[in-house]
């Protein structure tokens, strides 16, 4: 029996369905058939929606009319178009928004308050950012976009052979606040067996309730995956999962040998923000996710904000909506580092693939040079000879005016004094490979990693906003 403690934690968490399963369903079906379009079919959709989506941002945004007014009254290709950052979303959003009722400081009250998850004016869900860059934001989306957001999570579930049948289970943010709180809770809708947990939960209040359900595939964050197998591995976890889906965070490949290890399982990657509402997936390949772009348009650009070759890492992701009318976002500035595949896929979809996540703009770290000047490495790169390090769960990089600091959550029955030692050479030799100048580097045990932010997610990058204080970078053997 799963604890009543459990069973009132899960009630107090559930958020409020929205949806009716048979529409959704429906679009899913309907969204799935578009899996076989050719690349042209699929582009000649894209750029029609794009058409109708920029005329009605003209029409009924402030904003829009005063930016892109000209440029859509010219019929400008959207490469002319200025990118939208997410500093430049809060401060317009009054004017963005299409629906003059919605206020980004009432939208904040609602979210801060106990009905979170009820509908704005009846009809808008709303979201916070994790605020995983620095700086949070709202999102609000209307009746098609959120039906599509759903549906779209149904087909990326189907393309890795995921029926009705299928025990799911999904593990997300507790709070309604965050979008993977709100489309989890439409996937169970008319699925009441199916447990409401969420990453914050206490570890041994999911394994009881996961021992009880036994679930087919859970969908989860990647260091959440790591938790649950060193939990199998331990033996208190005894379930048979064959698949796991990773969301929200960067997927580590530790992450899915951990995986095979523990359960012979397969990790399927997704992509996927609060922004759009929408994420990519890996197909039954695995060879990269595949993006939606019969409901966003994705541009991999450079530093000028140019168009970047497939195959070539690009400096940001700008993303075009072509769902949400009330708020439409158009060439808005993700700081993901990303390369798109230069080849196709073997499953014969029409979609562009994301074959390498380098991480977010923001984590690159400048430090100071050998004989002067700069070098930029990425906090990934510095840190990524732990990943393979043996008995580190968790680490945490603080970086200093002048010092690094390395958090580290060791596992029970390691040697502490060893791994420390491990890890501060790992860090001078990482320095001295890319050429970065010495800095006194410390490494400090701690107990555990926290989550933060409204998606409870370990973060990669995290910055201080005033020079002389510390910076953070945090990461996870995820």
């Amino acid at each position: 029996m799963i604890a009543a403690t459990a069973e009132r934690r899960q009630i107090a968490h559930d958020t409020p369905v929205t949806l009716d399963a048979a529409v959704v369903q429906r679009r899913a079906a309907k969204l799935v058939a578009r899996d076989c379009w050719t690349r042209q079919q699929l582009l000649a959709h894209q750029q029609e929606r794009l058409r109708e989506v920029l005329r009605h941002a003209v029409r009924t945004s402030p904003y829009y009319r005063e930016t892109i007014g000209h440029l859509v009254a010219r019929r400008a290709p959207l490469e002319e178009f200025p990118v939208l950052t997410k500093s430049q979303l809060v401060a317009n959003f009054d004017r963005i928004v299409t629906d003059r009722r919605l206020r980004f400081a009432d939208i904040e009250r609602h979210l801060a308050g106990e009905r979170a998850g009820d509908l704005l004016f009846g009809q808008y869900r709303a979201c916070a950012t994790g605020g995983t860059t620095g700086m949070r934001a709202v999102m609000v989306y209307d009746q098609t976009a959120w039906t599509n957001a759903a549906a779209n999570a149904f087909r990326s579930s189907r393309a890795i052979g995921v029926t009705a049948q299928t025990r799911v289970v999904p593990i997300g943010a507790a709070s309604p606040q965050h979008l993977s709180g709100r489309i989890f809770a439409e996937l169970r809708a008319g699925r009441p067996d199916v447990p409401r947990l969420d990453v914050t939960m206490k570890l041994t209040e999911v394994v009881a309730t996961l021992n009880t359900f036994r679930p087919d595939l859970i969908i989860t964050y990647p260091s959440f995956i790591r938790r649950l197998a060193e939990e199998q591995l331990e033996g208190r976890l005894k379930i048979s999962t064959g698949r796991f889906v990773s969301v929200a965070e960067a997927l580590m490949p530790d992450v899915r040998d951990l995986a095979r290890q523990a359960w012979g399982a397969t990790i399927y990657n997704r992509y996927s923000s609060t922004e759009t509402g929408i994420s990519g997936s890996e197909c039954e390949h695995g060879c990269g996710i595949h993006l939606p772009e019969d409901l966003v348009v994705y541009e991999a650009v450079d530093e000028a904000n140019r168009l970047v070759a497939a195959g070539k890492p690009g400096s940001r992701l700008l993303i075009t909506t072509l769902t949400n009318a009330v708020l439409p976002l158009i060439r808005y500035e993700h700081t993901d580092i990303v390369t798109l595949a230069d080849d196709a896929c073997a499953c014969g979809r029409p979609y562009a693939r994301i074959v390498a996540i380098e991480g977010r703009r923001e984590e690159v770290l400048r430090l100071p040079r050998r004989g002067g000047g700069r070098v930029e490495v990425h906090a990934f790169q510095l840190l990524s000879p732990l990943i393979k390090m043996p008995g580190i769960r968790q680490y945490q990089l603080l970086f200093g005016a002048d010092d690094l600091t390395i958090k580290i959550s060791v596992r029970d029955g390691e040697s502490r004094d060893d791994i420390q030692a491990a890890v501060e050479r790992s860090i001078r030799g990482a320095l001295i490979e890319f050429d970065a100048a010495e800095a006194p580097v410390a490494v400090e045990i701690v107990e555990t990693i926290e989550r933060s932010g409204t998606g409870s997610k370990i973060k990669l990058v995290e910055r201080s906003p005033a020079p002389a204080a510390k910076l953070a970078s945090a990461g996870g053997r995820r």
